[in-house]
């Protein structure tokens, strides 16, 4: 997300609050990503700061596009994702931004993330694992809470944060890599092409339905003749419309069925 104070907490992580605050966008308008590192007792960490995913609009794609740089850029590939958020009302734009993560990265990402909740307050866990339900339905996802405003408790904090990073990579056992990105991509790329769901072709047919059902009942009306009242004829129009319509509706599905089974 932006505005969450991401590159705040990423210049907290190596002591530098410069290293991601000058940031220029690029020549398309989007932020790029910026890496930092720094030995921290003894080990090596490396920061990569991406652009906020609720960035939505023309430049969305290349948003993504370029977080996904960011893999490259964590050669041979992260340990850990850090999913920055406010502590605060959960809001839908919040959720799009954490499918648009899970789609880009795949189903490898979430098990390699701690979701932080930046906040300028003290909050205990019962709080933060009520925040983490409501984003991610996972209860058990991997969470923390940082008050990036408590200048005394920055240090100990990030330690504890590096910590539970350090243990999720125990779990794990392996880097996120860029064959798992090429794999998300195979998977995203595959649900946009999926047909309809039962759903939409139900959908579908419904509203055909409709259309030839208000058509045959107002035909039915005006050219109703013989015996037939107005009403009568508008009656059977309207069964008659909606089966041919329908009819239409079923060998459109048909069509396209056959046309994507043919274009495989």
């Amino acid at each position: 997300m932006t505005g969450v104070g991401k590159s705040i907490l990423g210049g907290i992580i190596l002591e530098d609050k410069e290293i991601f605050t000058s940031e220029d966008p690029s020549e398309d308008g989007t932020e790029a990503c910026f890496k930092g590192s720094k030995t921290i007792n003894g080990q090596l960490v490396v920061v990569i700061d991406t652009p906020g995913l609720s960035k939505q609009g023309p430049n969305q794609e290349l948003v993504v596009k370029e977080i996904k740089r960011s893999i490259k850029l964590a050669e041979p590939g992260p340990h850990s994702f850090l999913f920055v958020e406010k502590f605060q009302k959960i809001t839908r734009d919040k959720i799009e931004a954490l499918q648009v993560f899970q789609d880009t990265f795949g189903k490898e990402v979430m098990a390699r993330t701690v979701v932080v909740f930046t906040t300028d307050e003290e909050v205990n866990k019962d709080e933060v694992k009520k925040r983490i339900a409501s984003l991610t339905e996972q209860p058990d996802q991997a969470c923390f809470a940082f008050n990036i405003d408590d200048m005394g408790q920055q240090k100990s904090r990030v330690k504890e944060l590096l910590e539970k990073i350090t243990e999720m990579k125990k779990k794990q056992k392996s880097i996120y890599t860029p064959k798992m990105l090429q794999e998300a991509e195979k998977t995203l790329k595959h649900q946009q092409k999926k047909p309809r769901t039962e759903e939409q072709w139900s959908f579908f047919y419904d509203r055909f339905g409709l259309y030839g059902t208000i058509v045959g009942s107002v035909a039915g009306y005006f050219i109703c003749g013989g015996k037939l009242t107005p009403s009568t004829g508008a009656a059977l129009g309207a069964v008659a419309g909606m089966i041919l319509f329908m009819g239409i509706a079923f060998l459109v599905v048909l069509a396209k069925i056959k046309l994507q089974t043919c274009c495989k």
